[in-house]
């Protein structure tokens, strides 16, 4: 066998390749589509209740949705209220402390001047014990 001879034979095959390859084609398409189109009806049925249940979901979820936000909103009002609350009691707990500064400040000054009335005091004494000591001490 020649060389030519083989090319000739594997052109005639790629040519009845071909041939077959086409006759295949002209049968799978048009069955492809009529069985596409025997599926249509009860797909687009199918997707027509598919459709219907994500409405009905959807209308079900944004009634949920305002459920939500009333839940949301009344424990917003409810956060809000007892933040004012403690703002109450803060300002009661401040003004207390003020009040307690001031007394304690008021405490502290007549401590202090408790403390310099008695330093006096002792100045006086210790001035007399001296001259009592002198008075002993030069007979």
């Amino acid at each position: 066998m020649e060389t030519s001879e083989i090319v000739k034979e594997v052109r005639d095959m790629k040519a009845v390749r071909k041939e077959s390859l086409r006759k295949w084609a002209n049968v799978l398409v048009p069955a492809l589509s009529l069985l596409l189109a025997g599926l249509m009806g009860p797909v687009a049925f199918t997707l027509k209740s598919t459709v219907k249940d994500l409405v009905r979901q959807e209308l079900a979820s944004n009634e949920t949705v305002a459920a939500s936000d009333a839940r949301l909103k009344a424990h917003q009002d409810y956060l809000n209220e007892v933040l004012k609350r403690w703002a109450n009691d803060f300002a009661a707990v401040r003004e207390k402390a003020a009040l307690s500064d001031t007394n304690d400040h008021k405490l502290m000054l007549e401590l202090g001047n408790r403390l310099s009335s008695i330093e006096t005091k002792l100045e006086l004494l210790m001035g007399e014990h001296r001259k009592l000591q002198n008075s002993h001490g030069d007979p």
